[in-house]
This record gives structure tokens, sequence and C-alpha cells, in this order.
């Protein structure tokens, strides 16, 4: 048997993944209940599951920040995203972090379980033309600077474009249609790649740089 964890906000898509994934008589969907919080998957055990599907936006938290909170508890936990957003510029920081790729919900169910089961297996899964693009694109950090211009993906770009204009993070998120959670979690991805530690310092770099006009 396959043993699933669902954790997402809706419970449309909790239901509905349930009912379509537990179609094979092979497959278990249980669901992580909100409200979803750092201090509840201290106290959960989640041994039973062979993967958890992680929904990125979850309301007051990151499905990413949720991630790295269980990975540090259960370090073995298999974990996929699970959403209906853009996730490309999340996968090298999951992958990083140990996460195992990352799904659509709006795939068929042999996709899904095709992708439960390399995960299980130990593989992670990728799009091939992601892969490609890493593969091929240069690196052009240089030497001495201390920081990696060219890591930026296009959402951190968008973000530092609205923070230049002095933005809050509420608004930033509002203007971008994420979670504020999420936008926080991004500028710490891009204080980490310019290796700064203020807004200001993130912006001047930046416009230096030509990454925002």
């Amino acid at each position: 048997m396959i043993h699933i964890l669902v954790v997402d906000d809706h419970p449309a898509v909790r239901e509905g993944t349930k009912a379509i994934l537990e179609k094979d008589p092979e497959v278990t969907v249980d669901f992580m209940n909100p409200p979803f919080m750092l201090e509840a998957v201290e106290q959960m055990d989640f041994t039973p599951y062979d993967v958890v599907l992680m929904d990125l936006n979850l309301g007051d938290i990151n499905g990413m920040e949720l991630s790295r909170g269980i990975l540090e508890q259960h370090s073995d936990c298999r974990i996929i995203l699970y959403t209906g957003y853009d996730v490309e510029d999340y996968f090298e920081d999951a992958i990083r972090m140990g996460i195992y790729g990352a799904i659509n919900k709006a795939e068929s169910k042999e996709k899904i379980l095709s992708y439960i089961r390399h995960a299980i297996n130990g593989d992670i899964v990728l799009p091939y033309h992601y892969l490609q693009t890493i593969l091929t694109q240069p690196r052009l950090k240089q030497e001495g600077q201390g920081f990696e211009t060219d890591s930026l993906n296009d959402r951190e770009k968008s973000i530092l474009q609205e923070v230049e204009k002095g933005h809050t993070n509420q608004e930033i998120a509002d203007n971008l249609h994420l979670s504020k959670r999420s936008i926080e979690y991004s500028l710490t991805s891009i204080f980490n790649k310019l290796n700064v530690g203020s807004r200001t310092e993130a912006v001047l770099i930046a416009k230096s740089e030509s990454i925002i006009d």
C-alpha cells in the first residue's frame, strides 16, 4: 500500500485528491488538518506516510516553510510540491531543501501516482526543459563580489521591483497574488543570493547590476 498525506487549505482539493487517487486500490490518502503551523508538524508523526503532497500557498504559511519544518524533524520524509502555481521558480531551493519535485494539481491520476512512485524510489522529479535550462545556462558569478545576480529567478526579480517602489510585504503579496509568507520567504532567498541584510542593499545591488530598472 502507498500511504499519502495531503497538505492543502482547500477542502475541495483535499477531498478531490483523495477521491481520485484512492481509485487505485493500493493507495490510501489522509489529510493534515489546518491550521498549518510549524508547531503542529513538531507534534505530528510522519512515519506512516510514503509521500506528502504539499501545497505552496497555505494561507498564513508558505508550503516551502512548512516543508522545511517537517524535514528538520523528519529528514527522510518525501515531499512533493502539489500546486496550481507555476512552481519552477521554487525548484532550485526546493531540491536543495530535500523536496522531491513538484506536480500540478491539474495532472491526471496516472501522472500524479507516477511522480509519487518515483519519489518513493528516491528519484527527484523535474521537467526536462527545466533541467536543460540549468545545464545550459552559464553562471556569471564574478569572483570577489560574493553574490550571484544571475541566480535570481523571475519571481524574485518581480519582488525586487515592488520593493524598489517602496511597497510593504503585504502590498507586494497583494500585487503579485501571493501570500505574505511567500514574499517573506522569497526576500530571505534574495538576501542570501545577493549576500545582503536589508531591502535597501538588495535594491541597490539589483539596480547596479541591471536586474531591475
